[in-house]
């Protein structure tokens, strides 16, 4: 098992996405992912989501939309965040990734 606690590694795939709050999807930003696995990603954006809130993951192309739920949310600028997120169920492949 990974040092880092992940069950596996996680692809350095940079994808355009649409990342919307389940509970208001006026609530939405056109982002890219850090990196993705079966199991979640890390996305920046430009809004502090707070843990536990519900969104949904969708890329740009249309290839791939799964609800997912925020781990956590950390600034790396005043004006930028990484939110981690963990998928309602595992994917079989990132349909986007390269």
């Amino acid at each position: 098992m990974p040092s880092d606690g992940r069950i596996e590694k996680r692809a350095n795939v940079k994808v355009p996405v649409r990342l919307a709050a389940v509970e208001d999807a006026f609530i939405a930003e056109i982002t890219t992912t850090v990196d993705v696995s079966r199991y979640g990603a890390r996305v920046l954006t430009g809004r502090r989501w707070r843990p536990g809130e519900q969104l949904v993951l969708a890329s740009l192309s249309g290839g791939f939309r799964r609800q997912a739920k925020v781990i956590h949310c950390y600034p790396l600028t005043d004006r930028q965040f990484c939110v981690g997120l963990v998928f309602d169920t595992s994917i079989k492949e990132w349909k986007d990734a390269p």
